[in-house]
C-alpha cells in the first residue's frame, strides 16, 4: 500500500477504498477519512399498501446486503428506525397468516385493512387467534 501526501493539488484521494479529504474548518486544518456526506448512498424504500409486502421488501434490502443493519437502512432510506423494526416484527406472524395477507391484491379494497398498526396486534398471539383476527380485519375491509 502506498500512501500519498495530501497537498493543495490532491485534496481527495482514494486509499484502500476510503476517501481521504483535507481542508480547513475556520482556521483549523483537518483530514477526513470516509465518504463525504453529500456523496453518500441513498436507497429508495418502495411503499406497498400491504404491510406484509412492505416488511418483505425491507427484509430483502437487509438480506441483499444493501444495508448491514436496521439502523443503517433507516439512515439510507430516511425512515425512522422504529418504523423499520415495526414492519420487520410483522414477519413473526404465522406463515399461513402471512400467506393469506399476501394473497390480497394491491387493488383490492380489503388491502386497506392490512396496515402495520392493525397487524401488529396479531404478533405474539396463538395461530388460531391470528387467523380469526385477520379474517375479521379482511371482512371489515379496513372500516373500523
Amino acid at each position: 500500500m502506498v500512501a500519498q501526501t495530501l497537498d493543495s493539488t490532491n485534496s481527495g484521494i482514494v486509499w484502500d477504498k476510503f476517501h481521504v479529504f483535507q481542508g480547513h474548518k475556520s482556521s483549523t486544518p483537518y483530514i477526513e477519512i470516509g465518504v463525504r456526506r453529500h456523496e453518500s448512498t441513498r436507497l429508495k424504500l418502495e411503499r406497498h399498501p400491504n404491510a406484509i409486502k412492505q416488511a418483505l421488501h425491507i427484509q430483502d434490502l437487509l438480506d441483499s446486503g444493501q444495508a448491514d443493519s436496521q439502523s443503517e437502512l433507516a439512515r439510507l432510506t430516511r425512515t425512522p428506525r422504529p418504523t423499520i423494526s415495526a414492519y420487520l416484527r410483522l414477519l413473526k406472524l404465522d406463515e399461513k397468516v402471512r400467506a393469506e395477507a399476501l394473497s390480497v391484491a394491491d387493488d383490492d379494497d380489503r388491502v386497506s385493512a392490512l396496515t402495520e398498526s392493525r397487524l401488529r396486534h396479531l404478533v405474539g398471539r396463538e395461530t388460531t387467534e391470528q387467523r380469526e383476527r385477520l379474517k375479521d380485519l379482511l371482512e371489515q375491509g379496513g372500516v373500523r
